[in-house]
């Protein structure tokens, strides 16, 4: 699964190999994993995506997110 993450500041950086994504918003907690069904929504809280080498955490994000095709997508605002 592929994992990429826009924002402003950072441009948009591309992690490959993902095997999870945690999501902690507001109102409902998701793990994604491949092949998980197509999801569109927003995010209030937090992220974490894991990889086979590593994990990167974001927190207090605001943003809106599409999973499709094993591609996850975050814009940030």
């Amino acid at each position: 699964m592929i994992a990429k993450i826009m924002s402003l500041q950072d441009g948009v950086k591309t992690y490959t190999d993902c095997l999870a994504i945690k999501i902690k918003s507001e109102k409902y907690n998701l793990l994604i994993m491949e092949n998980h069904a197509p999801l569109i929504g927003e995010i209030k809280g937090s992220i974490e995506v894991t990889t086979k080498d590593n994990k990167i955490t974001l927190e207090n994000i605001n943003g809106y997110y599409l999973n499709l095709n094993n591609t996850f997508k975050l814009m940030l605002r």
